[in-house]
């Protein structure tokens, strides 16, 4: 938290953090621009909402075996998921050691029998336990239950979700239809076909409601008005995310695809997952500091390694995704401007933005 910065008591008089008010935007209306720059409802964010929420957070493709272990975060908070070497469950973990702290760590890796601190070299299993500590004698308090805290895990074709919060709902009741129409698709048994990784300086949430947003595309992306069939698009809101159906132009699939329809919507609060008969591709938006972002993009498909449409994909994911930070990067400073009121949104091509800021006004008021 930046030195000075006051978060409001989590009561039920508070109605409003930094000028913004902690209540759905009115239908048709957006929350205001001071939603996008305010450092303290950047703290609530992580508070709020990423740790409340299911996040993606790795892959199977970077936990293949026992012993295998990755570093990732949800939100701002460090976590590790790893095999255990003795059974191969996938387990996540708080990726701190309990004596104080340190990040245990980084990248990934392959853990042959234990994970150490670097720092005073406390030992633990890759179940958690604590195995080790030095000096052990020199404690005062019992330190023999102090493994490492334990994260909610689960997976979703060949994506790894956590949750640190124990009380928010089952994965599959989070991602809504998206596991059926990942098994349908029999994306669990793609491969990583390429990937790409952006930082923008721009607030987390201008990233996701680009990704949402149907009404840019034409004026905007080029690749996409040729991919996708503009007016075909139906729009599902979930609990926890919506998405868009829409249909494919026929020049772009196989004889045997004829009449395929891509997915492509968010999975609240930063996962915007993009799912066709043939592919996978995600973005991830993981917020860094309240002007600055991190784009995760990965594919995932059944093609030769040579194919030339998984570079045609590659590509163009490439081109579009530098359009959406342009775009984006104005949105962030146009957003900057004193006295601009709250903008409105489409109830067709933009519902799913509207959906997204009730979803993020709702959890912070809760």
């Amino acid at each position: 938290m930046q030195p000075g910065l006051a978060l409001p008591l989590a009561t039920e008089d508070v109605r409003a953090v930094d000028g913004v008010e902690l209540t759905p935007p009115d239908a048709g209306a957006l929350v205001p621009p001071r939603a996008f720059h305010s450092p303290a409802l950047f703290e609530l964010e992580e508070r709020a909402i990423f740790a409340r929420s299911w996040v993606h957070v790795a892959d199977l493709v970077d936990v293949p075996g026992p012993g295998d272990f990755i570093a990732a975060s949800i939100g701002r908070t460090p976590v590790l998921v790893i095999r255990d070497r003795d059974t191969g469950e996938l387990r996540a973990f708080l990726n701190a050691c309990r004596h104080r702290g340190a990040q245990l760590v980084e990248g990934s890796g392959h853990c042959d029998h234990q994970l150490r601190c670097p720092y005073h070299a406390w030992s633990y299993g890759s179940d958690g336990r604590l195995l080790g500590v030095p000096y052990r004698d020199d404690f005062e308090c019992d330190v023999s239950a102090r493994g490492l805290v334990p994260v909610r895990v689960g997976v979703a074709g060949p994506m790894i979700f956590a949750c640190l919060d124990p009380s928010a709902p089952e994965l599959g009741e989070w991602l809504g239809q998206l596991p059926d129409a990942l098994a349908a698709a029999g994306a669990g048994s793609w491969r990583l076909a390429w990937e790409l990784g952006f930082e923008v300086d721009a607030n987390w949430k201008l990233f996701v409601e680009n990704a949402n947003d149907g009404y840019h595309i034409q004026f905007v992306h080029d690749v996409l008005t040729d991919l996708v069939v503009l007016d075909s698009g139906e729009t599902i809101l979930e609990p926890h995310g919506a998405y868009s159906m829409a249909d494919v132009n026929p020049a772009y699939v196989p004889p045997e695809l004829e009449g395929a329809r891509i997915r492509f919507g968010c999975v609240f609060p930063n996962l915007i997952p993009v799912l066709t008969p043939g592919d996978l591709t995600y973005i991830r938006v993981d917020p860094v500091a309240v002007d600055r972002l991190r784009l995760v993009i990965r594919s995932y498909d059944d093609q030769p390694d040579d194919s030339p449409l998984r570079e045609f994909r590659r590509q163009a994911t490439l081109r579009t995704t530098e359009q959406d930070i342009a775009v984006v990067l104005r949105a962030q400073r146009g957003l900057r401007a004193h006295g601009l009121p709250p903008g409105v949104y489409g109830s067709r091509l933009e519902d799913r933005i509207g959906h997204f800021e009730r979803l993020w006004a709702e959890a912070l008021a809760r």
